[in-house]
């Protein structure tokens, strides 16, 4: 596989930023992303991950986005965090913990529990080496962001934080949706623990597909040229949707998910063990489970079994060419 993976990275790129909803921005965004590596996006990230994790290490992923009018996490984020944790706990042993706002928490361990994975929600009752993934909520405002940023990285030591479709603050500091109407009050900020996490060092990966997610500062001057809303929001801070948060590799795609299971599917190939991708049923799983607990579609705001107004169908049908393209 070695000499074909190149190829291979490129196929799933090419898969998983497919414009599948015709919004018109990703492949400007993809353009921008690839132009800063050498290599395929997701295969470029599973290298950093593979050169980086080892055995037994602890890795941070943080992903949340709710959504208005309800203010619930939508199915974009909770399904690529779940479905990551799995990955590097079957590649690498890891011992994952996921980051997401306190009212998401009980969406974020149902869509685990999709994936025989145990949540976990209290600090005290992790035990590594357990098949289980610890779920931490992260505070609303700045000052305690900064204080819980140092706190979690000092106490867990990760080798790395990942970040997906994880709500960004702009260059004023606030966060908007995809509209240019402001979040802030509702979203937990983040960007303390991505800032501690490169000043020790460790790796740090975001995953976005729409220009407002944590990471997507490394593009900026693309979205700000491609993304409505992008350079000026409808709330009063007139600061933009863009992220101004930088990571040390930055994946795109066409929804956040998918940008997740790309690399996944590249890890798959890199270490030869196809159980760090999951299957088709389990992401039907963890959908239906999401939405039992009380996530919605991003786009619609419905409790549907769709992620950005994909149907179930889309999304199952490119976990089967992500097996096809790694021969699983």
């Amino acid at each position: 596989m070695d000499e074909n993976i190149e190829y291979i990275g490129e196929g799933i790129d090419r898969l998983v930023t497919l414009d599948v909803r015709a919004r018109g921005v990703i492949y400007n965004l993809y353009d921008a992303a690839r132009k800063l590596v050498d290599s395929p996006l997701a295969l470029t990230a599973a290298r950093r991950i593979v050169e980086t994790v080892k055995d037994g290490d602890t890795v941070i992923i943080t992903t949340g986005f709710r959504v208005l009018p309800q203010k619930v996490q939508e199915t974009d984020g909770p399904l690529g965090a779940a479905a990551l944790a799995k990955s590097l706990i079957k590649a690498f042993n890891a011992n994952p913990i996921v980051v997401i706002e306190e009212p998401s928490r009980e969406i974020m361990a149902s869509t685990l529990r999709a994936l025989g994975i145990n949540p976990v929600m209290n600090e005290a009752d992790f035990k590594k080496g357990e098949n289980s993934v610890l779920i931490l909520d992260f505070p609303f405002e700045l000052e305690n962001a900064i204080e819980a940023a140092k706190r979690i990285v000092e106490k867990y030591k990760p080798s790395l934080v990942f970040a997906t479709e994880k709500a960004g603050r702009n260059v004023k500091g606030e966060y908007h949706t995809m509209r240019g109407v402001n979040i802030s009050s509702f979203h937990a900020k983040i960007e303390p623990l991505i800032e501690e996490a490169r000043s020790r060092g460790i790796l740090t990966i975001g995953v976005g597909d729409g220009g407002n997610e944590v990471g997507m500062g490394n593009i900026r001057e693309a979205i700000e040229k491609f993304v409505p809303y992008a350079k000026e929001c409808q709330c009063p801070c007139k600061g933009g949707i863009a992220a101004e948060s930088k990571v040390d590799l930055l994946v795109v795609a066409s929804i956040s998910n998918w940008g997740v299971y790309g690399i996944e599917a590249c890890i798959a190939a890199l270490t030869e063990n196809m159980e760090a991708l999951h299957t088709a049923e389990e992401e039907e799983e963890m959908l239906r489970n999401s939405i039992k607990a009380g996530a919605v579609d991003g786009v619609t705001s419905k409790p549907e079994l769709s992620v950005d107004s994909a149907p179930l169908k889309v999304h199952t049908s490119i976990i089967r060419i992500l097996e096809g393209l790694i021969g699983k």
